[in-house]
């Protein structure tokens, strides 16, 4: 029906459009269809509109997908089986069994044994104790003393709730000790022997450290008797305190100590002892500062010494810095310091065993000044360069009284005398396979009453090393090299006054090389080659060491 209407209505309307065209008149001038223009045509654009919103880009909707899962609501229920298992042993399977213990046999030219054992308690909470024993002698040649060291040496710590105490003896006995005197260049009856024996006895106790910034302290108790068949007897009794505290701005440390040194000597002119005390109290505080590229010391010793010449005071200043130019690798360093020591018979005769004739005095060191520098050469690879001059009063030096052999205590006095050293130290190690250290040291000496520093050396090389292959065979390599040095011998004179000659003492190299094999964990054998050049040289005027001399023997380990 729709259609028939819109086909009517269109035929209307073209009807009605026929006929307006029919009635138009006639134009005659278009009639040859040309057009005359007579206005100039000024074609012009709107300005245009700007819409006023940006356009939003429709953005890409991401729906979820919701996933739903039904779980059936079942359980399951299983029964526990249980059971007694046997507990796991501790003990040797956390901690290995260690064995320290060890037993050592050895035998040498010239008639040496050697014996060595050692015994301790190796792990335990509440105590550690050990024993240690030795034996070496011999016998020598027509020229030569024999000489024989015998050693105890036992020791008991107990550790308690706050602190550990400990107690140590040690027994003593030696017999004109590594070197030997010619009769045949001393023009004696016999041969001189001097027998030491010495009886050592410590205690000491230290608290634990609970806090970093808490009191740390450790007391000590020592007394020791020191004779020497028939000529000397020596009793010292020392207390000494070190206290410490430990905060984070500036730490102090405190050293004091009172010491009673009580001597006998035997005059062989009179027939009688004479004795001679002293007493010595020392405070030496300190304190410390550390950055991260430097460090500050300082402090001072102190020293009231008293024996039967009256009481002295002596104040020694101590001050230390360093810093560091690169880090971890160089650091340069110098500082101050002094102190006293006493000299007594078993710290004379330590040094110089052939020691008879004493007079006890305190060398003193007024004051040395030193620095130097210290660091790693490579990763492996330290060392340490040292130059200091000291002010010294009473320097220890010995000389030989011909009419006993023996070596006399000798000091320079009136005044300081001046040692100035210069020290240089390296030291490489390459892991555990390989070590090797060198110490050189330069002397000098500016005296006050003796002409020369006699048997003292000027310059001196030590050199140690060892070099493990394989765990197998570990092999040791010392040298020890003094330079030119003066000896001195005083004679007495049918008029009771002494003449001294001065004699020189040539440069001396004592080379030594020892090597172990170890056969298995519990066995391994040694054999030592001392003084391989056969060098017979003097340590001290008139009394050679020996030559070469072999070692060997077993160590045994339990």
């Amino acid at each position: 029906m729709k259609n028939i209407l819109h086909k009517f209505l269109l035929l209307v309307g073209t009807l009605l459009c026929l006929d307006n065209l029919n009635a138009q008149q006639k134009d005659t001038t278009i009639e040859n269809n040309n057009v005359l223009v007579t206005k100039v045509f000024k074609p012009q654009l709107s300005e245009a509109i700007r819409i006023p919103v940006n356009p939003n880009p429709e953005k890409p909707e991401f729906v979820k997908p919701v996933f739903n899962y039904d779980i059936p609501n079942q359980q399951y229920s299983v029964q526990p089986t249980i059971y007694t298992i046997k507990p796991l042993s501790v003990g040797t399977m956390l901690l290995p069994k260690l064995k320290n213990n060890y037993a050592k046999i050895g035998y040498g030219n010239y008639n040496t044994p050697l014996v060595e054992f050692y015994l301790n308690s190796v792990r335990n909470k509440q105590y550690q104790a050990g024993l240690f024993v030795k034996h070496l002698s011999a016998i020598g040649d027509a020229d030569y003393n024999k000489f024989s060291n015998n050693l105890a040496y036992g020791y008991v710590k107990k550790f308690l709730a706050k602190g550990a105490v400990g107690v140590d003896a040690f027994f003593y006995r030696n017999s004109v000790n590594l070197y030997g005197s010619p009769n045949d260049q001393l023009k004696l009856s016999k041969d001189p022997s001097l027998v030491y024996f010495l009886y050592d006895l410590k205690t000491n106790y230290q608290n634990y450290q609970t806090d970093s910034n808490g009191l740390v302290y450790k007391l000590d108790a020592n007394y020791y008797n020191y004779t020497s068949n028939g000529s000397f007897n020596e009793n010292d009794v020392a207390l000494k305190a070190r206290i410490a505290k430990q905060t984070s701005s500036i730490p102090f440390e405190l050293v004091t100590g009172l010491r009673l040194n009580n001597n006998s000597i035997h005059s062989s002119t009179s027939d009688i002892w004479l004795n001679y005390q002293r007493i010595f109290f020392d405070l030496n505080p300190q304190v410390f500062m550390t950055g991260t590229d430097f460090y500050l010391k300082g402090g001072f010793n102190s020293t009231i010494s008293s024996d039967s010449a009256g009481a002295k005071f002596h104040f020694f200043p101590k001050a230390e810095g360093g810093y560091s130019i690169i880090n971890n690798k160089l650091v340069v360093y110098a500082g101050l310091k002094g102190g006293l020591n006493p000299n007594t018979y078993r710290s004379i005769t330590t040094e110089n065993p052939f020691v008879n004739e004493f007079s006890l005095l305190n060398t003193i060191q007024r004051v040395e000044v030193y620095g130097g520098l210290k660091g790693e050469l490579g990763p492996q690879t330290n060392f340490q360069i040292t130059a200091s001059s000291a002010a010294v009063e009473n320097l220890l030096c010995f000389s030989k009284d011909s009419s006993s052999g023996h070596q006399i205590a000798l000091y320079d006095l009136n005044g300081s005398a001046k040692l100035t050293t210069l020290s240089l130290a390296i030291q490489h190690q390459w892991n555990e396979k390989f070590r090797i250290g060198i110490i050189t040291n330069v002397f000098g000496y500016q005296l006050k009453s003796l002409a020369k520093a006699y048997s003292l050396p000027q310059f001196e090389t030590k050199l140690n090393s060892t070099y493990n292959i394989g765990d197998k065979f570990l092999l040791k390599l010392d040298l020890i090299y003094w330079g030119e040095r003066t000896g001195r011998v005083d004679s007495k004179r049918t008029d009771g006054t002494f003449v001294s000659t001065d004699y020189k003492m040539n440069p001396f190299v004592d080379l030594n090389f020892g090597i172990d094999y170890r056969y298995s964990k519990n066995l391994s054998a040694f054999l030592n080659f001392n003084n391989i050049a056969n060098n017979r040289y003097q340590r001290y005027y008139a009394l050679p060491v020996y030559g070469i001399n072999i070692l060997g023997g077993f160590t045994f380990t339990f």
